[in-house]
């Protein structure tokens, strides 16, 4: 199953997946995503992390609060939140994949990578539903 769609965007017609449509819409309301992730309660470095598709999408009732932030219209929401069902762990994900990375970097940095491309929870909220 793709993990992307096609979605309806500002550019039109596109396929993509939930962390980048996710950061669509809270660009066109929020520039700085720290204000925003005090309202919703969830720590920047979590969401930051969700936007690069390491971690899982979150609660419905987090999203569904997202939706009412960046001012997003019915079809966006559900098309969120068709995403989210559909969401696959980015190729990133428990990589020491970086742009900066080559092979004379010490191991710690490569350590601190795999780190920091680790989802902080499991994907428990939009599994498929039996």
């Amino acid at each position: 199953m793709l993990s992307n769609v096609s979605v309806y965007t500002s550019l039109g017609l596109r396929y993509m997946e939930f962390h980048q449509y996710l950061r669509e819409l809270r660009a066109r309301r929020f520039k700085d995503t720290q204000k925003m992730c005090v309202m919703l309660g969830v720590p920047k470095q979590i969401w930051r992390k969700i936007e690069r598709g390491i971690n899982p999408p979150p609660r419905r009732s987090v999203l569904s609060k997202f939706c009412v932030l960046v001012h997003a219209l019915s079809y966006e929401q559900a098309q969120l939140f068709a995403l989210a069902r559909k969401w696959k762990p980015h190729l990133d994900t428990y990589s020491a994949s970086h742009t900066l990375l080559d092979k004379n970097s010490s191991r710690e940095w490569k350590e601190a990578l795999v780190k920091e491309n680790m989802p902080d929870y499991e994907h428990k909220y939009w599994g498929k539903r039996n």
